[in-house]
């Protein structure tokens, strides 16, 4: 293994290698269908859109200082519905680095998954994202 490849190895499994447990508040719920052009006219109780969540377990962490990343396609299975007032734990973990040879040297497939469960440990989402990253 690389140095390169150690250290990026490293910061991924930094940033992947967790678990969040946050509620589905409404005003949140709200805010993401006002923001989507969707009528917010939900309560406490009633099923969220499956794409709400993508909201969640998300923080705005500051990205590696060097080299360059883009998004190589997310995957997502809804298993169960979400209601607002649930608690969703999402777990975390970086899945594999693979190196890709690309004209201007190493590229790396990073992938992450990650596994959402509601109060009752029932799994109502699981998700798969990749990302490119280079010049490390």
């Amino acid at each position: 293994m690389t140095e390169a490849l150690r250290e990026l190895r490293e910061q991924m499994e930094a940033r992947y290698n967790v678990t969040r447990t946050e509620p589905v508040e409404l005003g949140r719920v709200r805010d993401y269908l006002l923001a989507m052009d969707e009528p917010a006219e939900i309560g406490f109780g009633d099923v969220v859109p499956p794409l709400f969540m993508l909201t969640l377990a998300r923080t705005r962490r500051p990205q590696p200082s060097k080299g360059t990343a883009v998004k190589a396609g997310d995957e997502y299975e809804f298993r169960a519905p979400v209601r607002v007032g649930d608690t969703i734990t999402v777990t975390q973990r970086l899945a594999d680095i693979q190196v890709k040879e690309g004209k201007n040297g190493p590229m790396y497939l990073v992938i992450a998954e990650g596994t959402f469960r509601n109060q009752r440990g029932e799994i109502v989402c699981m998700q798969r994202v990749k990302s490119f990253r280079w010049g490390q």
